[in-house]
């Protein structure tokens, strides 16, 4: 089961798709995927932001509407190069971009 105790709360999360995606915070990156949608027993995967190269990885099968949705959240993370970002409830960080 994947760690679900920490999420964005970005534009998704507030609201705009929320109902539809899930952004969860994992130890290597945010992953983005469709409640709406399961494989193998969790939702798909739709795009993955690793924190080390804050390049967005949109999944080839990715809806182009939740496709805009994820690139408008992942943005403001993108924004905080060089910044820290909490990974975990234990106050762990990441430095993003490095």
């Amino acid at each position: 089961m994947p760690f679900t105790g920490w999420h964005w709360f970005g534009r998704i999360a507030l609201g705009m798709s929320m109902e539809r995606i899930f952004s969860g915070i994992y130890p290597c990156g945010i992953v983005f995927a469709d409640r709406t949608v399961q494989q193998a027993g969790d939702y798909q995967r739709l795009a993955f932001l690793p924190y080390k190269s804050l390049e967005l990885e949109i999944e080839r099968d990715c809806p182009p509407d939740l496709a805009e949705e994820i690139r408008l959240d992942a943005a403001p993370i993108q924004a905080r190069r060089g910044g820290e970002f909490q990974i975990s409830a234990s106050g762990q960080t990441v430095v993003l971009g490095r």
